[in-house]
């Protein structure tokens, strides 16, 4: 029975987040379409005290400023939903996913567009210091010919710039100020993922330990209560995507408090997971019954809410790689909306996919990452900005990206 607390430990040192920013995140995943409505701000804001009055904790500034953890804000948020105690995640978080999915699928045709930048905090990189930094790129071979790519550097000056399939590298001399690395993007999201398959990839996408990915006692014990070790695929599959949607939920996590060597247990434990955690329990699922299976990444490209997102691929041998995305728990209100269950069982929209886990990656950031940190998105021009901040405050790093067609 899915748990109704919203499972990650939180205490003060998380709540550093003002609450102009915390509001700032809840108009994107609520307010995506209309975020010039008057009612938008008083709405958000009356939703985050009713949370309050639920038990969400705050911490407050020396100037009073109210203070948050977006995390707890995130699966409060959510636990309320589930709970029947708030309304703003079903009437506004899962209506609004709901939207951006419909309007993608409603516009299959031609290229895409995306302006990708990432902008690096060079407070946090010595003056006149060499470093490498790196974002990421889709990747050639997924789009082929199709993928036009065309980056750039700012902050810089004699920045050397190297392309790899799913990486854009700088080389250069950290000087003051920001430095941005970035590319202007056009690709067809028509795309068909190959469908040869060795023995030497069986045993990559059969390993027991990799990265988040790990098989232990309890995932395999799990795995075997879930299907027997006589079940086909296709029914394992099946039993793991509900166990998923049914009896885990979906939302935010501390990643310092991951278990390094059995992070899907820390999820078991919790009861909750985020996109790329959920994806790497799903896969060691997978692996623990003999299908082959690894985590994708890259940016969903919904025009009003892009963002980076993690998924999982699955092989079978009469379909090749199959996606799965447990964004469906979030469209079917925890599962409970039939009609949306199974909307990422099997299938995924159009995707810019940067990463095929564990032999396409974008590499190493370039910088140094504290133990804990906050991510931010919010809605900025015609994009959103995704921040990497840490307890502390300022930022380390932050993403934009926008997408047109």
């Amino acid at each position: 029975m899915r748990r109704s607390a919203p499972g990650v430990r939180f205490d003060d040192v998380y709540r550093t987040v003002p609450e102009s920013q915390i509001v700032d995140m809840l108009l994107l995943g609520g307010w995506a379409y209309e975020r010039e409505d008057c009612n938008a701000v008083p709405e958000t804001r009356r939703a985050l005290d009713s949370l309050i009055d639920l038990g969400l904790g705050l911490r407050r500034a020396a100037t009073g400023e109210r203070l948050f953890d977006p995390v707890e804000v995130t699966n409060h948020l959510k636990s309320a939903g589930l709970a029947g105690h708030n309304s703003f995640w079903a009437d506004r978080y899962v209506r609004t996913g709901r939207r951006l999915v419909t309007d993608l699928a409603g516009r299959r045709a031609g290229n895409i567009e995306v302006d990708f930048r990432r902008t690096f905090n060079a407070s946090t990189i010595a003056m006149g210091k060499s470093v490498r930094l790196r974002a990421p790129l889709p990747l050639r071979s997924v789009y082929g010919d199709s993928l036009q790519i065309h980056p750039f550097v700012e902050g810089a000056s004699g920045a050397q710039l190297s392309m790899t399939d799913g990486r854009l590298e700088a080389r250069l001399t950290a000087v003051e100020g920001d430095l941005t690395l970035g590319a202007r993007l056009k690709f067809a999201c028509e795309k068909e993922l190959s469908h040869d398959f060795s023995a030497a990839d069986n045993s990559i996408y059969l390993k027991p330990r990799e990265g988040l990915i790990v098989i232990s006692d309890a995932v395999r014990a799990l795995a075997a209560s879930l299907a027997s070790s006589q079940a086909s695929p296709d029914s394992a599959l099946r039993a793991f995507w509900h166990y998923m949607i049914d009896e885990l939920a979906c939302g935010a996590v501390h990643y310092d408090q991951i278990r390094a060597d059995a992070p899907c247990d820390t999820v078991l434990d919790m009861g909750w997971y985020d996109c790329q955690l959920g994806s790497a329990l799903f896969v060691a699922l997978c692996r623990s019954h003999g299908i082959p299976a690894r985590i994708a990444s890259g940016h969903l490209l919904y025009r009003r809410a892009p963002t980076n997102h993690y998924w999982a691929e699955v092989w079978l041998d009469d379909q090749g790689w199959l996606p799965f995305d447990f964004l469906s728990w979030d469209l079917s209100l925890g599962g409970s909306d039939l009609q949306w269950r199974d909307h990422f069982y099997g299938r995924v929209d159009d995707r810019m996919v940067t990463q095929l886990l564990p032999l396409k990656f974008t590499g190493a950031l370039g910088l140094a990452l504290p133990n804990a940190w906050h991510i931010l998105q919010a809605a900025k021009d015609d994009g959103v900005t995704i921040s990497l901040m840490p307890l502390t405050g300022g930022r380390i790093y932050s993403d934009f990206i926008s997408v047109s067609n």
